[in-house]
């Protein structure tokens, strides 16, 4: 959502963490894209945000800029959330993430292409 919202990149502030959020300067608990058992020593877990900024890297090339998307749903409490961009290759690509437990059908229409369904 910080992408529809005009912001230009976004950072991940922990990248990694052990299994109780920490170390971190709050001294709070928080989550990581990768969280280390560090009683296990060279034993890591892979958290589906791993997956889902993963995509952000590989299909969102540099110089790509966001384009509009229009949503028949309430943006807020729809469980699929999208960002669209064209790519300096011209490629148009969304990155769709489903905030839900469930599995949803999605439809993506591209004004005089036709209809994409995921």
């Amino acid at each position: 959502s910080d992408l529809n919202a005009w912001a230009v990149g976004w950072t991940d502030w922990n990248i990694a963490l052990d299994l109780s959020g920490g170390p971190n300067w709050a001294k709070n608990v928080v989550d990581a894209p990768i969280l280390i058992d560090t009683e296990a020593g060279d034993v890591f877990y892979k958290n589906p945000m791993f997956y889902y900024l993963g995509h952000f890297s590989k299909f969102i090339k540099p110089g790509s800029v966001r384009i509009g998307l229009e949503s028949t749903g309430n943006l807020i409490s729809a469980p699929m959330e999208a960002a669209g961009f064209l790519t300096p290759d011209g490629e148009i690509v969304v990155v769709v993430m489903n905030r839900d437990i469930a599995g949803h059908k999605y439809n993506i229409e591209v004004a005089g292409k036709g209809f994409i369904n995921v």
